[in-house]
């Protein structure tokens, strides 16, 4: 499609997205000289004439809404078997991906979200429009936080012709309202449900209802009360007004919900959103932080006690610790030339005593601390053992962090290293691996019985695919249902093996020829219709001029047309 103009005008320029019903490009208007956003639906939609259809009709109807929280329809059209919508190009992402990436928002951003998709849903229902997919992949974030709902007229037209044939619409399960995974009556309130369930995720990171299955999942919907946000997840930060709001966007009947989205709105405005308080950096919760303190002055001289290493007590005071005597007042006198000396050298030995100390206990340190380094060996493909003996023998730690299958390595070998293979690492230092668990085994399901619209979800939850489909009247099961598979139940595959099944259309329909019983008596003409394995209907008198009594003088389906047997 890169490079293709469509409509003499729309060149398309790049993919930027896609989904199970349409694939989405950047396109450059080369008339009005502007990007755009163009959808082109996939090609097993466009050969369903009745989706064909209301999609035009839908997309119609959408192009008419003009809001600021609305993506604008701009044009619609068809070239060839491609059915496409010219939307307002925006340049930012779709709130699901915003919320991956920020794990979950707080009350004051999801209340401005939720105000601003309630305001897109107000303007929709006032010109009797209902989204009916409404979720987080359908709300476009604009670079300046503005919240735009796409995808009004592709919703409508979905819902109502391909939930028995495609998987476009149950992928919306996790949104969906009970009414529509019933198949029930759809209205404005169906589209407050699935907003509910986007303020859910929003400020819990979570869906509310999820399962291993899409079935499973619907049923949820119908059936479970959702977990209060504030239980679903631990530390979250919610007001006990909105949290209410929620919970009554996801009541299951319809009349317990809002009544319409402006009740909604104003509830919303009712509440300023709980404000999250900033959490201390690790700067400002440091022990001794970095203070100014003011001078320390006015202290007297006196005040100020003075060690001095080198005046006569110290003398002394060596004398006595080593075992001397203690000069009397007179000897002092006498020698008092030769101890000035003796300080002089005192104070060059304990000063070069010093430094040796010194050096060698900076070098006595490093021996110390010093470790040696290891050069790490390649352990892919070697076994468990016999890593973990290579490993601890080097001195280094050895840890399976975790197993995992592998269609490369056999069972027990080690697909993948923390540290790669010459790289150096101090002794003791762990090194992780990954263990293979072998080539994962998958086993073909048992499809037989299953309605064709569950397919698709088993042999991916079996992680298989689906092969060819055929149909083939059965007086055994219902249409709709499986009659017949290949590989059969139970066989072993291997990933993404197609698995080819066989659909029921319901009994074999055989047509007879009506027969002609004007101017028979009715027991004749009964046994006539018996014959040809058709029934008789009800039977009427009525006067006649013409035709004698008790013989067949008209009969409610024409002689010699064909007729369902069994019709009466």
């Amino acid at each position: 499609m890169i490079g293709r103009i469509l409509g003499n005008r729309y060149e398309i320029i790049e993919k930027i997205g896609g989904g199970g019903m349409s694939n989405v490009y950047k396109a450059k208007c080369k008339v009005l000289n502007r990007f755009v956003a163009i959808k082109i639906l996939r090609d097993e939609l466009t050969q369903d004439p009745e989706f064909i259809d209301k999609f035009k009709q839908e997309s119609l109807s959408a192009a008419s809404l003009t809001h600021p929280n609305i993506v604008n329809i701009y044009d619609t059209g068809i070239e060839g078997d491609i059915y496409y919508i010219v939307m307002e190009y925006v340049k930012g992402e779709t709130l699901k991906n915003y919320i991956k990436r920020k794990g979950r928002l707080s009350e004051q951003e999801a209340l401005r979200i939720s105000k601003q998709v309630g305001e897109a849903l107000k303007h929709a229902h006032t010109n009797n429009i209902v989204h009916r997919d409404i979720k987080p992949h359908n709300i476009l974030l604009t670079e300046d936080g503005t919240a735009k709902v796409t995808d009004f007229g592709i919703a409508r037209a979905a819902t109502s012709s391909t939930i028995n044939n495609t998987s476009n619409v149950i992928g919306s399960v996790h949104y969906f309202s009970p009414e529509q995974a019933r198949g029930g009556y759809v209205d404005d309130k169906s589209d407050i449900y699935s907003l509910g369930i986007v303020m859910y995720e929003m400020i819990t990171g979570v869906l509310p209802f999820d399962a291993d299955n899409h079935i499973s999942v619907a049923m949820k919907q119908i059936q479970e009360k959702p977990v209060l946000p504030s239980m679903k997840v631990k530390n979250i930060n919610i007001t006990k007004s909105y949290e209410d709001i929620i919970m009554k966007c996801l009541e299951k009947h319809q009349s317990f919900r809002f009544k319409n989205i402006d009740e909604l709105l104003k509830k919303l405005d009712s509440i300023n959103g709980n404000i999250e308080q900033p959490k201390k950096t690790e700067e400002e919760i440091i022990d001794s932080p970095t203070v100014v303190i003011p001078a320390i002055t006015g202290l007297e001289e006196e005040n100020v006690i003075n060690i001095d290493l080198v005046d006569e007590n110290s003398d002394k005071a060596f004398k006595s610790f080593f075992g001397g005597e203690v000069d009397t007042e007179k000897q002092v006198e006498t020698k008092k030339n030769n101890n000035n000396n003796n300080k002089k050298i005192t104070i060059a030995a304990i000063i070069s005593a010093l430094v040796i100390a010194l050096i060698g206990g900076v070098i006595g340190f490093k021996a110390l601390m010093y470790v040696p380094e290891v050069p790490v060996p390649d352990l892919l493909g070697r076994s468990e053992a016999e890593a973990e003996d290579l490993i601890e023998g080097l001195g280094l730690g050895f840890k399976v962090s975790k197993r995992e299958f592998s269609d490369e390595y056999d069972q027990g070998q080690i697909m993948e290293q923390s540290v790669d293979e010459g790289s150096k690492v101090k002794e003791n230092y762990p090194i992780e691996v990954v263990v293979s668990k072998g080539a994962k085994e998958y086993m073909v399901p048992d499809l037989i019985g299953k309605y064709a619209i569950e397919a698709g979800f088993i042999l991916k939850d079996a992680g298989l695919s689906e092969g060819d489909v055929k149909e083939e009247n059965s007086e055994k099961f219902s249409a709709g249902q499986i009659i017949d598979q290949f590989p059969t139940s139970n066989s072993p595959a291997k990933e993404n093996d197609k698995v080819n099944y066989v659909v029921s259309i319901g009994p074999k329909i055989t047509y007879v020829k009506m027969p002609s019983v004007l101017n028979l008596n009715l027991e004749t003409a009964s046994l006539s219709i018996t014959q040809h394995g058709l029934t008789v209907g009800e039977v009427n008198t009525e006067p006649s001029e013409d035709i004698a009594e008790g013989l067949v003088m008209r009969q409610s389906i024409n002689p010699n047309q064909d007729v369902e047997i069994g019709t009466s």
